[in-house]
């Protein structure tokens, strides 16, 4: 078994790339927080207090990100390779065999990534933290210290999450006829699992708590206001293969159909390819609605204070942004790119067969535009609904106007960055393909 392991992942090293990226930039933000809080261990005071809490920060925040992204990548992967699984049952590898095999693949690449992210994490944290948190005065005496003995935890915690992401795709590979899977790569309809369904409830139920929690009193909702754009989005996050689908066609139908050739391709295919639209979306929409919910959150507390005629009010300063918002961006913007890295193969064959039906590759290009641009805003526009549902619940509980505090424009950049890297990773391999002729792609075998 292990050598099969093993021979697939070199086979087909272009797919797993994209995962082992995602888990190298998990255990770098892991072994950020490990880094923070051995630091902190070594501090005293009120200088440990802000380190400590700087570690929690880091880890809150990043871990939604994080399993978002995880789950993603670990979905996209196994529904890329199903083509592989199938191959391997019609040559009589057995059924569970096969599921174990995807699932002992998907730990190796964690723990193989999130190694590499630990490492270097701790060959940075020492020159990097005067840099980012240097413009505290009160971290001037603290000694950084990279703690190597606490980094197999990282490992562990990543490889958990990415065998609990692939366990329905591992058992799928499995479980599906292999004519079905060489047949139909892709499911026509999404489905939410009943662990997704579990998950809601629960994120919906802690949201609920928090939203009537915070009305006890404007002191405890300055403290955790900061934590209900985290619930918001948490509670998205397992519908999405349901949410992302329906707001696609929804927004893309509003758009005259007349609008080219290149416009019909994106739409089309963006809401073919589920598997992969859906991890290319859900990055994307965690970003804008953490970093829009949370600027929206502090701009209605300082809305409040300046309703109250407090006059020196301390906003968010550029170490505390970072803390905050640094390690989910790099994992929104690594989970954005590889989602479609991930899929070039497959890109690359329909490129070949829509040259060999009479497409322009001008065409082929302004469609791959087009599609990244669907992405983008179709994640824009359910993180705006996740800040919206924060902000709401926030300014409610200051006693604000409940829409008058909406900060986009941050989001926006988190946006604007994820389009630009998804516009890149869409281009290349189409630009790629094109330079291929269609008949050797499309004779090409596994």
């Amino acid at each position: 078994m292990m050598r099969l392991v093993f021979s697939d992942l070199r086979d087909h090293a272009a797919t797993w790339i994209g995962a082992l990226a995602v888990a190298v930039a998990c255990g770098y933000i892991g072994g950020w927080v490990v880094s923070l809080q051995a630091t902190a261990g070594s501090s005293t005071g009120a200088l440990q207090k802000f380190l400590q809490n700087a570690a929690s920060s880091v880890l809150l925040f990043s871990l939604i990100a994080a399993v978002a992204v995880l789950v993603s990548a670990a979905n996209l992967t196994v529904s890329a390779q199903r083509r592989s699984y199938a191959l391997w049952q019609l040559a009589n590898v057995r059924p569970a065999l096969v599921s174990a095999v995807v699932l002992v693949q998907l730990g190796v690449v964690a723990v193989l990534g999130a190694a590499c992210g630990t490492l270097l994490a701790a060959a940075t944290f020492e020159p990097l933290f005067p840099l980012v948190l240097g413009s505290r005065e009160a971290l001037a005496q603290a000694v950084p210290v990279a703690d190597m003995a606490r980094m197999p935890a990282v490992w562990v915690v990543t490889a958990a999450v990415f065998l609990c992401g692939g366990l329905k795709g591992a058992r799928s590979a499995g479980r599906t006829p292999p004519l079905t899977a060489l047949r139909e790569p892709e499911p026509k309809r999404a489905r939410v699992t009943w662990l997704r369904t579990l998950l809601f409830a629960g994120m919906l139920a802690c949201t609920c708590w928090a939203s009537l929690a915070l009305n006890e009193s404007p002191d405890f909702a300055m403290s955790w206001s900061v934590f209900v754009p985290i619930l918001m989005v948490a509670t998205l996050v397992p519908l999405a293969p349901l949410v992302f689908p329906a707001l696609l066609g929804a927004w893309t139908s509003m758009v005259p159909q007349g609008r080219g050739s290149a416009w019909y391709l994106a739409r089309h295919i963006a809401r073919h390819a589920l598997s992969s639209s859906t991890s290319i979306e859900t990055p994307l929409m965690v970003g804008f609605g953490l970093v829009a919910g949370l600027f929206s959150a502090m701009a209605c507390s300082v809305d409040y204070l300046e309703r109250q005629g407090v006059a020196d009010i301390s906003t968010i300063g550029w170490a505390e942004s970072f803390i905050m918002l640094g390690g989910p961006v790099l994992l929104c913007a690594v989970g954005a790119a590889v989602s479609v890295v991930m899929s070039s193969r497959s890109r690359t064959r329909d490129v070949a067969l829509l040259v060999a039906a009479g497409a322009r590759p001008a065409t082929l290009m302004a469609a791959a535009g087009c599609e990244a641009l669907v992405h983008a805003v179709t994640a824009t526009l359910a993180g705006m609904a996740c800040a919206v549902a924060s902000t709401a619940v926030v300014a409610n509980a200051f006693g604000v106007p409940l829409l008058g505090n909406l900060a986009f424009g941050e989001g926006l950049v988190v946006s604007l960055a994820g389009f630009v890297l998804v516009l890149a990773a869409t281009l290349v391999p189409t630009w790629a393909a094109l330079n291929r002729g269609a008949a050797v792609v499309l004779s090409a075998g596994e």
